[in-house]
């Protein structure tokens, strides 16, 4: 498998939402969707960082299920989400739609998942050459692709948080929905069949989930 070709994979996604943004939603700017893209890039930064150094130590002792699943929660959802949440109160607020900040927070999302998942392929394909593993390449893709979709549409979550933030209203439930569900999807995802199917379920919710949060903040700016 050329590595060349993978990364552009992983870069296609990006940039046909990039695209579609621009060419169908009106008022969206090519400038913030470049400071969207900015920002998920500023936040791989100390995630990846965070990540390296807190690995260690919530190493599960007992491999218990619970433990595992709090380890996840706490080291992907929490600690990605977070800092997530962080870098979007970086993006310019003046005179900005509920719409285009959920979209620009997507797209930062997006861009984040396309980076890690350039990480992810380049770390495992390597393993699925030497297995010569058609079945292996084909989850290592079907894993990337997954968690593109989670980090766009948790970043989403993410960044309507950070937008009723600003307008004095903290709801906090919408960020810790997108924490749990984003360290649910981690733990399921490396599951054998079927407990991974579970890893799909946390992503229909997240997406259920920044339909429900967005029609109730768009209701209360109406008002």
């Amino acid at each position: 498998m050329n590595v060349y070709a993978a990364i552009i994979l992983c870069f296609i996604p990006l940039v046909t939402v990039f695209l579609l943004f621009k060419i169908l939603v009106e008022g969206i700017s090519v400038i913030k969707e470049l400071i969207a893209c900015l920002i998920g890039l500023i936040a791989l930064i100390p995630i990846t960082v965070l990540q390296f150094f807190a690995g260690d130590f919530f190493i599960v002792r007992g491999q218990t299920f619970f433990m595992l699943l709090v380890r996840a929660v706490i080291l992907y959802g929490l600690i990605e989400e977070g800092i997530k949440c962080g870098t979007l109160f970086l993006f310019p607020s003046k005179e900005i739609s509920l719409k285009h900040m959920f979209l620009y927070s997507l797209l930062a999302g997006l861009f984040l998942g396309c980076f890690e998942s350039v990480i992810y392929i380049i770390n495992s394909i390597q393993k699925a050459s030497a297995r010569s593993g058609e079945v292996l390449l084909y989850m290592i893709y079907l894993r990337s692709f997954t968690s593109i979709v989670i980090h766009t549409f948790a970043a989403g979550l993410v960044g309507m948080f950070v937008y009723a933030a600003r307008r004095k209203e903290l709801r906090f439930g919408v960020l810790a929905y997108a924490v749990a569900l984003h360290g649910i999807y981690d733990f399921f995802a490396i599951m054998p069949v079927p407990l991974n199917l579970f890893s799909y379920v946390a992503i229909v919710l997240l997406v259920v989930e920044c339909r429900i949060v967005y029609l109730r903040l768009n209701q209360s700016v109406s008002l």
